[in-house]
């Protein structure tokens, strides 16, 4: 997947953006990420509606050829990414991409991605248009969205439950972070429910989720993150760092995972982290206290001493038991260090979380 990676920023980085207006370009952020679940989210966008730019169908096609060539098929993803990629540009019935289709298809290694790429291949249009070629693509510099609109506290503010993609990207401009967000709800009688969403993120302000509704993406949720300034932080972590201390809890456990995962170990971002537990560590809501336990996780995570000393602190005061207890086991998991993280005073008592729905 590295590979993918590589191959994909040395052609984007620069240009992606300006060959797209903002909505396309989004959906190129997700077609261009790291994450086969965000390109998935993509393909499903592009399926749903269909743009007419050929630019970003021609980057949906670089993206079959690119996972075909360097991907990760032992990615559990893999296969069903493929396939939606496969069949959004069947359903955008442009013939140029016959060629390359064709030749995909030969190096399928599933009976499902064979017949996700045979129907494609039959619902494009025959025609003696010249053939996509993926070897010589190049993204074409050209801005078709002149316009450079930058996010406000007040237009964040404006943004409401119910409105447009297009108006959110209108007010706000274009986002620092883009991806899929899997939110999942009990409900009576029905069970879990899964929703995959598209997420949207403003450093400095907050993010969205944005659920397809007939025709639209539409805001179905909005956090606000820590009123603290991010923007230090290196490029590489201020997206997840924005999730990270945000007031949804259920945003904070799923970008807490992902920290896991990484694992992140960037101090300037662990730093925020820390802040964010101690200026909320009188909360005596379950589902917030249960978020800043993950955020414990996340310090510990890191191997990092410098927070050790703050951990051992938490554990000791009279406060939620689900933070004290995360508290304590984290700081032992830490080693000793010489340094030591110093909380700033914040006279500020933490917001109430606006979500309480556990995954």
């Amino acid at each position: 997947m590295k590979q993918l990676i590589l191959a994909l920023l040395i052609l984007f980085t620069f240009s992606a953006h300006a060959a797209f207006d903002s909505k396309e370009s989004v959906y190129a952020d997700l077609l261009n990420s790291n994450n086969l679940q965000n390109v998935k989210l993509g393909a499903k966008a592009l399926h749903h509606d269909l743009p007419d730019n050929v630019e970003l169908w021609d980057l949906a096609a670089f993206t079959i050829w690119s996972m075909n060539s360097n991907g990760d098929r032992s990615n559990a993803e893999f296969d069903d990414t493929i396939s939606w990629l496969a069949k959004a540009i069947g359903e955008s019935q442009r013939g140029r991409y016959q060629t390359l289709l064709n030749e995909q298809l030969k190096l399928a290694q599933s009976s499902k991605v064979r017949r996700y790429f045979k129907g494609a291949i039959k619902e494009l249009n025959n025609t003696e248009e010249l053939q996509f070629d993926a070897t010589n693509y190049t993204a074409q510099v050209a801005l078709s969205d002149p316009k450079h609109i930058r996010a406000t506290a007040e237009n964040f503010k404006r943004i409401k439950v119910g409105d447009t993609l297009e108006v959110v990207l209108s007010l706000l401009g274009q986002p620092n972070g883009v991806g899929q967000y899997i939110r999942s709800y009990r409900r009576p009688f029905i069970g879990r429910q899964t929703f995959q969403n598209l997420r949207l993120s403003y450093i400095n302000f907050g993010s969205m989720e944005l659920r397809y509704e007939k025709t639209h993406w539409l805001v179905d949720l909005k956090s606000k993150q820590t009123d603290a300034d991010i923007s230090a932080v290196s490029a590489d972590f201020r997206d997840l760092l924005s999730r990270l201390v945000s007031n949804d809890v259920t945003q904070i456990r799923s970008a807490a995972r992902e920290a896991i995962k990484l694992p992140l170990t960037d101090q300037a971002t662990l730093d925020h982290i820390a802040q964010y537990i101690w200026d909320s560590q009188d909360t005596q809501n379950d589902q917030f206290a249960d978020s800043l336990a993950w955020l414990c996780k996340v310090l510990s995570n890191s191997k990092n001493g410098r927070y050790k000393e703050i951990l051992a602190t938490l554990a000791q005061k009279p406060i939620h038991k689900k933070i004290t207890r995360y508290a304590a086991n984290s700081a032992k998991n830490l080693p000793i260090s010489a340094e030591h993280f110093t909380p700033a005073i914040n006279t500020k008592t933490a917001e109430t979380p606006e979500e309480n729905t556990s995954l």
